[in-house]
């Protein structure tokens, strides 16, 4: 009898199977992986479940490392009594004009010695991007002094409605669903790390200033060309809601987990 895989291997396979068939891929006029900054940009920053945890560790003074940070939303409500924030991306274009005191280019945890340790390590919607989770975690761990805080949305952010109907639409391509922040936890607990989680929901994070600028999204992401326009257009505005002078890609809630713990010296 085979051994059933372990958590870290589940998570692993879980996020390749939402690779893009290479036929699809060879026809992609742009790279389909490739996130706006719009996406990342929040006009009213507000104080998350998330932020509360951090805070509650943070003394006056402290430093927050920022690991994927793209415009610092993790960061910049615990400032102050943060003193100083460490910003690590991977995407340049994240780190142009960023409103940390420190910017680290490159991939986790290959920078982690580049950005140092800092009281407080956060890390929010960076997980299903990373294929090797158990290194990425505990390189998190070691770069902090007294907490790491992850967000995460519940299931895979790829794993929308919209996205769905486009694939089903324009490829008759069926997507995967997971991995969820459970199967995340499970990685957690497997390596030795047991963190403490809150679930919670918010508004939609970001918005297109313009219905065009998310149709170009859309229509890059399910690697279709400008022809194609009006057919992606027809289907974005059966699941987008434009309010506050933003196009958001849904109208539902965000449903997201806080993951938290300590750690002791």
């Amino acid at each position: 009898m085979s051994q059933a895989p372990d958590a870290a291997t589940r998570w692993k396979d879980a996020l390749a199977s939402w690779a893009i068939p290479d036929w699809i891929l060879a026809q992609a006029p742009d790279d389909p992986w490739a996130l706006p900054v719009a996406l990342f940009e929040s006009r009213q920053l507000q104080i998350t479940p998330s932020h509360r945890r951090a805070l509650e560790a943070l003394a006056a003074g402290g430093t927050v490392l920022d690991v994927g940070a793209g415009r610092c939303a993790m960061s910049l409500p615990l400032r102050p009594p943060a003193q100083r924030i460490v910003a690590v991306d991977s995407a340049p274009a994240m780190l142009e004009n960023s409103p940390a005191d420190v910017t680290v280019l490159g991939r986790w945890p290959d920078v982690a010695p580049q950005a140092g340790r800092a009281s407080v390590v956060v890390c929010g919607h960076v997980l299903y991007n990373v294929g090797e989770l158990t290194p990425f975690i505990t390189a998190l761990n070691d770069a902090a002094t007294r907490r790491v805080v992850i967000e995460v949305t519940r299931s895979h952010p790829r794993n929308r409605p919209l996205e769905r109907a486009l694939w089903r639409h324009f490829w008759n391509l069926e997507r995967p669903e997971g991995p969820g922040w459970e199967d995340a936890l499970a990685v957690m607990r497997e390596s030795g790390i047991d963190p403490s989680v809150e679930l919670w929901e918010s508004e939609q994070r970001g918005g297109f200033s313009s219905l065009e600028e998310l149709v170009s999204w859309m229509r890059q992401t399910v690697c279709l060309d400008r022809a194609r326009d009006d057919e992606v257009r027809a289907i974005v505005l059966q699941h987008v809601v434009e309010r506050d002078g933003l196009w958001r890609l849904s109208p539902e809630p965000r449903a997201l987990a806080t993951l938290w713990w300590d750690v002791f010296q």
